[in-house]
């Protein structure tokens, strides 16, 4: 009896000569692929003159000993491609040799190993030197290049999940990436002459190469009432991460990071860390921004006055997750302006709260520039400086400095690990010198934010005060300095003090889910001040899905009284409830539609209501549609159209509305184009870091998990990646040429911030061929014999039945070898008839 040693991959193979079909074990492959285990093969199970068949070039010790280049995985986590030595143990098993780093880049804890070992840096032992937990196992393929390591959870060090080491990240290729997004919005109003079309073209573009990046991000806009029309520059910097540092250094055009001071745009230089460079556990803010729009409308966010994102969206409850601020400080202001031109204005508060940091970590940020904003007469030269440093589990100490000639302002904070929530606690400091006098005075600032993990209620509050008017902020001293040397009277009104709060609270079993938030903003020289709440509930019943939300809001009317320069107010409250409802008419693998409903409230009374349908269909429901129908209190009625289609090459949006005395039309497309060494490539996806993937003659094949598709020359564009981080990229061959074969389907990359990096996989088009051979004497060929070419190249195996399973078109002849024997077979282009193996 005669057993060898075979690897869950080698299995595979085994496995598919026993079909009838290589096809047709593809599954019982993928599950031996993922034991995990050697297993033994035992001849005796073939019978016949199948015994004839070597199992050896299975075998799993079959490796010969040397240098491997191999892809680590630590408890299936990909650690990165390393090269170790593989030696022959005295039983004939793989042995491999560690140093610590090695072990410890694979996530292994550095307090778990052998301490009488790691002062010496060229050591290096088997795994069980290191340590001799018999659960710590390392399994080695050469048939697959692959280390697997199972590690108890005990022995991994915490801190480096989810980590690569720099060495493995991805400066990626040569490449320009060009991401927009267009629009155009029309009213049309039959009784005014008022001319209601606008334009708007976001352009955020990046070139990179050998790790530097050149990025310019702006807009164009258009309107023709106003007869507005300029292009409007946003950022144009050039930036390099620095892995030695886990810094990244941005030089031109940028806005400055708001976390302490007022976000400003700059013109100069920026050092900072960036803690996406760091491990998981050691390091997180963009705004969404949710609404509800009664028709198709158009939705406009701003920040500091400029536009920062606009977008079209259809009837009912919207939310924008990809709105990405020019700093991390300023409100964001949204503007809905709905198809029959009535507008609604709101604002996000978007301020980053410092967070407490993991002990021994410091994260520090130098700035300096001259101001470049619009509409200031003077701009200053500022420059900033930051640094934070996590003293232990309780404690993380912060300050920051930031000034010019004519200002200066220091800050000096703690953040708290209380136990019972983390609690923020700063001052500020700041000394302004006006052409009119010289201020000093204080801010003080305190957040408090709390998860109850029994309840499941989420809690955070930021509250601040000014100790008096002659306390300026960075904006509002570079604003005050300018208007007073113009000679004119200043606009910029500040704040007092504020409290803002929210609280998220899931709801038991069924009961869904309540939110509440509000602030309250007090300011100088107002006797008033502005007061927003909103109150909300969602919940399903069955398939039904519905959500009421209450808003109440006090603003004021102001009068400024000339003798006295004083200004009263009046106080104004606003009511508003909406109540929407959602229902899914049907859900297939390629079609949809959902039923919809938004009714508005306003003081009380009905304002007006939004029915709807919306649905999608094609393969990925690439192709959206919709229509809707709107009333007002008024008994003013409106019906409206809507529809996309995400092509290969853009995502195409448009919609019309049609009312008593008006007429709204809206039209937009998004993507990018990628311009690289192998020509030109146009995909619906964006973003600023990206995989270029290309499989020759692999069009039609997807990406898995993305809407997107290779084109004809066999590239496909992989959006929204994650710097620093394994990525895994997977290919559906689904709607590729059945000839094309795939050598892999599946890949990873770790790329650099804003970088292109390029997955290559290998493809050939072959055909597999099937014939049935037999010996000169009749009796069939040795199941398992290898079928090679003149050259010795692989061609395929004998299967079952002597049938042989041949690659390749062009093939005439082949070898058919064995252990002991092997004959040549003259292959036919066409038929079936039975061949003779001589």
């Amino acid at each position: 009896m005669e057993h060898w040693r075979v690897t869950p991959w080698q299995v595979g193979s085994l496995v598919t000569l026993f079909c009838l079909g290589p096809g047709i074990c593809h599954a019982e492959q993928a599950n031996a692929e993922d034991s995990g285990t050697d297993y033994e093969f035992d001849n005796n199970f073939i019978v016949g003159s199948q015994q004839q068949a070597s199992m050896k070039r299975f075998d799993a010790l079959a490796f010969k000993p040397g240098t491997y280049s191999v892809d680590v995985y630590t408890n299936e986590s990909w650690k990165g491609r390393y090269d170790v030595d593989v030696k022959r143990s005295a039983d004939g098993k793989p042995q491999i040799c560690y140093t610590a780093e090695m072990l410890q880049n694979f996530g292994l804890s550095p307090e778990r190993l052998d301490s009488t070992k790691t002062d010496d840096e060229k050591f290096c032992g088997t795994l069980s030197q290191w340590n001799s937990e018999p659960t710590l196992k390392d399994t080695f393929s050469a048939s697959t290049m692959r280390l697997d390591f199972s590690v108890p959870q005990r022995l991994m060090d915490g801190s480096s999940n989810g980590y690569i080491p720099p060495q493995f990240w991805d400066e990626g290729i040569t490449a320009l990436n060009l991401g927009y997004m267009a629009n155009y919005y029309n009213i049309m109003k039959s009784d005014s002459n008022d001319k209601g079309a606008s334009a708007y073209l976001g352009v955020n573009a990046g070139f990179s190469s050998n790790g530097w990046l050149l990025r310019h991000s702006g807009n164009y806009t258009w309107d023709e009432n106003s007869g507005e029309n300029k292009w409007n520059s946003n950022q144009t910097y050039l930036q390099r991460p620095i892995a030695a540092m886990k810094s990244i250094l941005t030089m031109g055009q940028f806005s400055t990071n708001g976390t302490f001071f007022d976000a400003i745009s700059l013109l100069g230089l920026d050092l900072h860390t960036d803690d996406l460079m760091y491990p998981d556990s050691m390091r997180s803010y963009a705004p969404v921004v949710n609404g509800v729009a009664q028709t198709n409308a158009l939705v406009t966010v701003r920040q500091d006055g400029n536009i920062i994102y606009q977008t079209t969206v259809t009837p009912g409850p919207f939310s924008l997750t990809d709105v990405y601020p020019s700093g991390t400080g300023n409100d964001l202001i949204v503007t809905l302006q709905e198809a029959d031109g009535r507008t609604s204005t709101w604002s996000i508060p978007y301020d980053s709260v410092v967070q407490l940091l993991h002990p021994d970590m410091s994260l520090y940020g130098i700035a300096a520039g001259q101001v470049d904003e619009e509409g200031l007469k003077d701009k200053p030269t500022i420059g900033q400086g930051s640094f934070q440093y996590g003293l232990n589990n309780t404690f993380t100490l912060y300050s920051a400095l930031t000034g010019f000639n004519d200002y200066q302002a220091g800050q000096v904070g703690v953040g708290i690990n209380t136990g019972y929530g983390a609690l923020g606690l700063d001052v500020t400091q700041a000394k302004t010198k006006l052409p009119s006098a010289t201020t000093s005075g204080q801010e003080y600032r305190a957040t408090f934010s709390r998860m109850f993990g029994a309840s499941q209620t989420s809690m955070n509050i930021q509250g601040w005060v000014n100790n008096s008017d002659n306390y300026y902020s960075l904006r509002n001293a570079i604003y005050a300095r300018d208007d007073e040397m113009r000679g004119t009277t200043s606009t910029n009104i500040r704040q007092k003090s504020g409290v803002s709060f929210s609280i998220n609270q899931q709801l038991p079993e069924t009961w869904g889910m309540l939110y509440l938030n509000g602030s309250i903003t007090r300011y100088w020289h107002y006797s008033g001040k502005e007061e927003q709440y909103s109150l909300g509930y969602s919940n399903s019943w069955g398939r039904l899905s519905w959500s009421l939300t209450f808003q109440r809001s006090y603003s004021n009317e102001n009068d400024t009284d000339d003798d006295n320069g004083t200004t009263s107010s009046r106080r104004k409250k606003e009511d508003l409830v909406f109540l929407s409802f959602s229902y899914p008419l049907f859900q297939g693998e390629d079609s949809s539609a959902t039923l919809s409903s938004n009714t508005q409230f306003k003081d009380s009374s009905f304002d007006r209501s939004q029915l709807g349908v919306n649905g999608s269909v094609g393969q990925d429901h690439a192709l959206t549609w919709g229509v809707n129908a709107n009333t007002d209190k008024e008994g003013n009625y409106t019906t409206g159209v809507n529809g996309g289609y995400i092509s290969p090459w853009s995502a195409l949006s448009g919609s019309y509305t049609y009312g008593r005395s008006y007429q709204q039309a809206a039209a937009s497309a998004e993507g990018s184009v990628l311009v690289h060494s192998g020509g030109v490539t146009l995909t619906p996806e964006t973003g600023t870091t990206l995989a270029l993937v290309e499989a020759k003659d692999a069009k039609g094949a997807a990406i898995m998990g993305a809407p997107t598709w290779f084109d004809n020359q066999g590239y496909a564009v992989l959006s929204s990646l994650q710097p620093y981080r394994v990525n895994n990229i997977e290919i559906d061959p689904k709607g590729a040429n059945e000839d094309v074969q795939f050598s892999s389907t599946e890949a990873r990359t770790v790329p650099y911030e804003g970088s292109v990096v390029k997955v290559v996989f290998n493809t050939r088009r072959e055909k597999t061929r099937v014939f049935v051979a037999h010996q000169r004497n009749g009796t069939p060929l040795p199941f398992g014999s290898e079928i090679t070419d003149g050259r010795g190249k692989s061609l395929g195996f004998v299967g079952q039945g002597s049938t042989l399973y041949i690659t390749g078109e062009n093939v005439k002849n082949a070898w058919v070898r064995w252990d002991g024997g092997q004959c040549q077979v003259t292959l036919p282009m066409s038929g079936s008839q039975q061949l003779r193996c001589l």
